[in-house]
């Protein structure tokens, strides 16, 4: 790391970690709109991977280096 990083890391305001105090229904929202933005996530992923995968084939085969 560089002196320039390590100085600004020694600058930045440091933040306390603090307890919340969630009710129970509050704490169930939470979790079930993180459950459902992880499952988007995932989503978003694999509709990329599966992008990324379709355009190699058709590149591979559009050159000629496909079976």
């Amino acid at each position: 790391m560089s002196r320039a990083m390590a100085r600004k890391l020694d600058e930045m305001p440091r933040v306390e970690l603090t307890e919340s105090h969630w009710s129970d229904e509050q704490k169930a929202e939470f979790l079930r709109r993180r459950r459902a933005r992880n499952f988007l996530l995932l989503a978003a992923l694999g509709g990329f991977c599966l992008i990324v995968y379709v355009i190699a084939l058709v590149k591979l085969h559009e050159y000629g280096q496909m079976w």
